[in-house]
């Protein structure tokens, strides 16, 4: 952390480093803010390999923090703004943290800690804290120093704490900053929370001299603004993110015309929603795919690899992506070994970014990691061109009658229909098949017919055993702290309609 930012100093040391809202920092004042903000938590006790939780909106302070932290080896442990007393309390003993930071009026940073020091932002503390003469110990950081413990969303129980250093955001950084060559006068938008994994591309695109640009929170009209404002010319958006964007009364040619590339990732993009996101913002499109345990983005798609002449994508376009430098994929079969071209298995990949370990957790940790390698617990294949193409989750995979089927596959084809704005297949139990694939639907409401058309687009499109045996339209899919839909909660209504509960969706 701290060599990332004396590089970007020393190369843009008057180049905005940071925006947020009307406020800005440049490379050279970030520098020595957090020289100075990392001297005043030293005072206060933190030493190095300590963890302090971070608690915030998106703000400036929050990634000054992160850099104060990495100057003197301690550890940030980022917590989600809206987490409650009892969670932070759960955290700071789970985590044996050292120290909160954060901002006030939170739930979890209003509630005595006994012990614990706690600094608020926006208060005088702080600021004297930014602001005093920086008296840092001589000698680098090692790389393999503890820089984040990060959350894992939690799909099947208590989140995970995943363990990365400060080895993982350099080797992330360089193999995406090689793929991706970055232009010298980006403006960066970051539209995502910063206490998740997401939080590894503002800092990648800080390593390459970028203005990265904050959202407190985001909304359509907000973010529409802010890219008029500071001629924003890139951004990162999940398809949920873009779908809002593109309703927005706001939207227009001359808006966003500083867009160069829209980034997205982190869930499934339908494609018309792609289509119609292209027509609109008339830019180039990247595609990321990363996770967490492997450090941040693995692989991407770049926008001379999309294709906007059809309605289904092919080929290269129909893929993830390839690997970023330095990193592989392989596609593993039942008994974990290498999958001939084509074959779908479990995606691996060895990536010098992935994390050391899931914090005190052994037995997850050699159920992820395996000499080297990190399960995704993602289905797919890598061609031989090095396109890695996603058919779904482990565990997400319906087995009806002995036979797979993969949501990922069944939901492409629902999202096809003009009306089907979100699809979500999840796997009921039967008596008789074992299984039985359901389809929760989240649609424009203006089509009376949808649900015979779908009946006649799966006939189509799709085997008989991989259909859906109903169709559920509902208002919205539950979603995680992550913004994934939520499909173990899915799982559960599904099956507790198929039990007999009355449902209040409609079905087929």
């Amino acid at each position: 952390m701290a060599q990332l930012l004396e590089r970007s100093r020393q190369r843009h040391g008057e180049r905005i480093a940071i925006r947020e809202g009307d406020r800005h920092t440049t490379y050279s004042e970030l520098d020595r803010r957090t020289d100075s903000l990392a001297t005043a938590l030293l005072e206060l006790g933190i030493e190095r390999g300590h963890r302090v939780a971070v608690v915030s909106h998106n703000r400036l302070e929050v990634l000054e923090t992160y850099f104060a932290l990495g100057k003197i080896g301690a550890t940030a442990v980022p917590l989600h703004y809206g987490a409650v007393a009892e969670e932070v309390t759960a955290a700071v003993e789970r985590f044996e943290v050292s120290a909160i930071i954060g901002e006030a009026g939170l739930p979890g940073t209003t509630a005595p800690f006994p012990g614990l020091p706690v600094l608020h932002y926006d208060s005088e503390e702080y600021r004297q804290a930014v602001a005093c003469d920086p008296a840092l110990p001589p000698g680098d950081i090692p790389d393999d120093t503890l820089m984040f413990i990060l959350q894992t969303s939690a799909t099947t129980g208590r989140p995970k704490g995943v363990c990365v250093d400060h080895h993982s955001l350099r080797s992330v950084a360089l193999g995406y900053l090689t793929d991706v060559q970055p232009e010298p006068d980006e403006v960066f938008l970051h539209c995502g929370p910063l206490f998740h994994g997401a939080m590894v591309i503002p800092l990648i695109r800080l390593a390459a001299g970028a203005t990265v640009v904050l959202m407190r929170m985001f909304s359509p009209q907000e973010c529409l603004a802010t890219i008029r404002r500071h001629r924003v010319t890139h951004l990162f958006l999940v398809p949920d993110m873009l779908r809002f964007l593109l309703r927005a009364r706001e939207l227009s040619p001359t808006g966003t015309d500083s867009l160069r590339e829209v980034i997205y990732g982190a869930a499934p993009m339908p494609r018309q929603l792609l289509l119609d996101a292209h027509a609109a913002l008339g830019c180039g499109f990247r595609q990321l795919y990363g996770l967490t345990e492997a450090g941040g983005p693995v692989a991407t798609l770049p926008p001379a690899d999309h294709d906007f002449t059809s309605e289904e994508a092919r080929g290269p376009a129909a893929s993830i992506g390839r690997a970023t430098m330095g990193t592989v994929f392989r596609s593993l079969g039942d008994k974990e070994h290498p999958s001939p071209t084509g074959r779908i298995g479990e995606l691996w990949v060895r990536s010098p970014a992935a994390m050391r370990s899931y914090w005190k957790d052994p037995e997850a940790t050699a159920e992820a990691l395996c000499d080297g390698w990190v399960r995704t617990g993602d289905l797919g294949t890598v061609d031989e061109q090095g396109y890695i193409h996603l058919t779904g989750r482990v565990k997400d995979v319906v087995l009806r009658g002995g036979q797979k089927v993969y949501p990922a596959e069944v939901e492409r084809v629902l999202l096809a229909h003009p009306a089907v704005r979100e699809a979500c297949v999840v796997g009921v139990p039967s008596d008789e098949w074992g299984e039985l694939p359901v389809a929760y639907l989240v649609t424009s409401g203006k089509d009376t017919g949808l649900l015979d058309a779908l009946r006649d687009l799966t006939r189509r499109r799709l085997a008989r055993y991989k259909r859906p045996e109903e169709f559920r339209v509902v208002p919205e899919l539950p979603r995680n702290a992550a913004g994934k839909i939520d499909r173990r909660t899915l799982r559960a209504t599904a099956a507790g309609d198929s039990a007999g509960t009355a449902p209040p969706e409609q079905k087929e």
